[in-house]
């Protein structure tokens, strides 16, 4: 089942070098992993990866969301290296100097990095949830959305909370919420890493997944499935929102 794996998010680059200068820079992160098109890079227990694509910069939603204990703390470290964020004024939604209090004691704070990707931070009421980095899901219809996670993928929300769904997969979590930016994405926005890609697809198959074909050139999917030289495999499908949705099963890396 596809809920016993981790899905991370990622986020697509349009220059791959620039962006791993820039989460070097402005966020001291430096990679776990790395290849020629893909970065691999750890928060807390939890990654995200960001990769070369044509389609980078064209998701106008937030893409991920990091798990803060001290957002403002942190607000003031990033803005200090140079990281810009980002103020907002609409309904339901306002900035003060980079960072929105919806009145439950939630705090939010918004920046851009160098390939236009949005990555969100959050303080939640309590500090009790793990520093981590998850992916941010776009709905345009939640009702929608909420039934064909079910149906097709087999996930329920472990949380509802207005306009978010808040699911459980693996050891790690990721979130689909209503916005007005949904589908704007034409990249990939979120992985489950599987240990038998054959079979998740076996099965996803006979919920009715259709699974996507692609065809670059030197890199085509037979099946479904991609191979890349040195034995690893990927597989995407789109949600009922219009997310790419990714499948990878990894040479020599385990699933987690």
């Amino acid at each position: 089942m596809l809920s016993e794996f981790s899905v991370h998010p990622s986020l697509a680059a349009s220059d791959v070098k620039r962006a791993r200068a820039w989460y070097e820079d402005k966020l001291q992160l430096l990679p776990t992993r790395e290849y020629d098109e893909l970065l691999e890079y750890r928060v807390g227990d939890s990654l995200f990866t960001v990769y070369d694509s044509p389609n980078a910069g064209t998701a106008k939603n937030t893409v991920a969301i990091e798990n803060i204990r001290d957002l403002r703390a942190e607000v003031a470290r990033l803005k200090a290296r140079g990281v810009v964020f980002e103020d907002y004024d609409m309904p339901g939604l306002y900035t003060e100097d980079g960072i929105a209090a919806p009145g439950d004691g939630t705090l939010l704070a918004w920046f851009k990095d160098s390939e236009d990707n949005i990555i969100g931070l959050a303080e939640w009421p309590g500090n009790d949830r793990p520093t981590g980095i998850s992916a941010m899901i776009a709905a345009s219809d939640l009702a929608r959305a909420k039934a064909w996670y079910a149906d097709k993928l087999g996930l329920q929300p472990v949380q509802e909370m207005g306009g978010d769904l808040l699911y459980a997969s693996g050891d790690s979590a990721f979130t689909v919420y209503l916005t007005s930016f949904a589908g704007t994405a034409k990249n990939t926005v979120a992985v489950w890493r599987v240990p038998d890609i054959r079979a998740e697809m076996a099965e996803l198959r006979g919920r009715g997944v259709v699974f996507e074909d692609y065809d670059f050139g030197d890199w085509k999917t037979e099946d479904g499935i991609m191979v890349d030289p040195e034995g690893s495999m990927a597989a995407w499908f789109t949600d009922s929102e219009g997310n790419v949705l990714g499948l990878a099963q990894l040479k020599n890396v385990p699933a987690t």
